[in-house]
């Protein structure tokens, strides 16, 4: 206990000398260039300066979410993950993520149109960036965790889809398309002669790998869809062809259960035979 008390008096002391020794710097330094502390704080007071740390915040912010995290949280349901509960260990965790990201950076978005460009004004001329980037954000904000919950809890209930799935997913999905046109649409309102070539490649290129890996995710596995269900039909047509119908019949016999009765038919050239199998 007294070694414990020690040690954490020894730490206190220590830290508290750290600081006296940086602020003491800082008065030296300050004695030394006395303008430093006032260009220091002028920097800050800068409009445009700040100005220019909120728009590229916003657009780094953005940027991630709907060109890298949403993308990634949309191509996890489509890898084939074994022995993972992909919607709750890895789907929504990742889109959590972006939609606090989204919220902060749409707040950012709000306050630079509204403060610093006056974009809200009735004198001027609403931006398409402005509105795609409200009507987007505000729809995911609205609707998107409430459906996802809502077909989470349905198949915990059925183990089926839902309708709330399918609102879901596209939402999703045009959701995220439209922000991959906002970005655009954003690099041309800074203009995009004053964004460096580095973020348009970076930006770009990953839009074009992910995105690229997303749509063939999703077009291979309606692909098998479609084939599984012609497969299936296609055994169904088989047998129709055959002439054999499945029937569920309730046995009235005593401690038996239902039975499956396959009723062929045949015909022949001088009559027909009918016989039942039991399966």
């Amino acid at each position: 206990m007294k070694s414990t008390l020690f040690s954490a008096t020894l730490f206190a002391v220590s830290a508290a000398t750290v600081a006296a020794a940086t602020i003491l710097s800082d008065l030296d330094h300050a004695q030394h260039e006395p303008h430093a502390a006032l260009q220091k704080r002028g920097f800050y007071e800068d409009g445009f300066k700040i100005f220019k740390r909120k728009r590229n915040a916003h657009a780094c912010m953005m940027s991630i979410v709907f060109i890298v995290l949403f993308p990634l949280g949309a191509i996890s349901m489509h890898l084939p993950f074994r022995g993972i509960r992909v919607t709750t260990r890895v789907h929504a965790p990742i889109q959590i993520l972006g939609f606090a990201m989204m919220i902060g950076a749409m707040g950012l978005g709000i306050d630079i149109a509204a403060v610093d460009l006056n974009f809200f004004a009735s004198s001027t001329s609403t931006k398409a960036h402005v509105v795609i980037g409200l009507l987007t954000c505000s729809v995911l904000i609205l609707f998107q965790p409430a459906l996802g919950l809502l077909q989470h809890l349905h198949f915990r209930r059925t183990a089926k889809k839902s309708v709330f799935a399918y609102i879901h997913r596209w939402t999703g999905r045009v959701a995220i398309c439209l922000g991959w046109i906002n970005s655009g649409l954003g690099f041309q309102l800074v203009p995009i002669s004053l964004v460096s070539t580095g973020s348009l490649v970076r930006n770009f290129v990953l839009m074009g790998v992910l995105g690229a890996l997303w749509f063939f995710l999703v077009g291979w596995d309606g692909y098998r869809h479609h084939w599984a269900k012609k497969e299936k039909l296609g055994a169904y047509r088989v047998g129709w062809d055959k002439g054999s119908v499945l029937r569920r019949q309730h046995a009235v016999e005593d401690g038996t259960n239902d039975e499956v009765k396959l009723e062929s038919s045949h015909t022949g050239n001088q009559g027909t035979t009918a016989g039942e199998q039991h399966l």
